[in-house]
């Protein structure tokens, strides 16, 4: 399936990269912007931002800071599905 129409890069390929990204340097965050320049092509409309966002999240593969700077719980210190999801999308929305 083809996510960037743009560039042609289709769903395989920038799984493919992403994977690659997070295990070459686990310390940096795998980004739209990393998946295109390891691919060796340049966002031109960035529609497809958010599907790439969403497919790396999808995929488990991590697209923020492994460390981060505190930590979103309940009281009872878990955090819940519905609460990860809405941190999910923050996230994506900030970046």
């Amino acid at each position: 399936m083809i996510i960037c129409s743009c560039n042609v890069l289709t769903k395989a390929s920038i799984l493919e990269t992403a994977e690659k990204l997070a295990h070459e340097d686990v310390s940096r965050p795998v980004t739209p912007g990393r998946v295109f320049r390891a691919l060796g092509v340049r966002p031109q409309c960035g529609t497809c931002f958010v599907t790439i966002r969403r497919l790396i999240a999808d995929a488990g593969i991590t697209f923020t800071c492994p460390d981060p700077l505190a930590t979103v719980a309940d009281e009872d210190g878990e955090l819940t599905p519905s609460e990860l999801d809405a941190l999910v999308d923050v996230a994506i929305d900030a970046s």
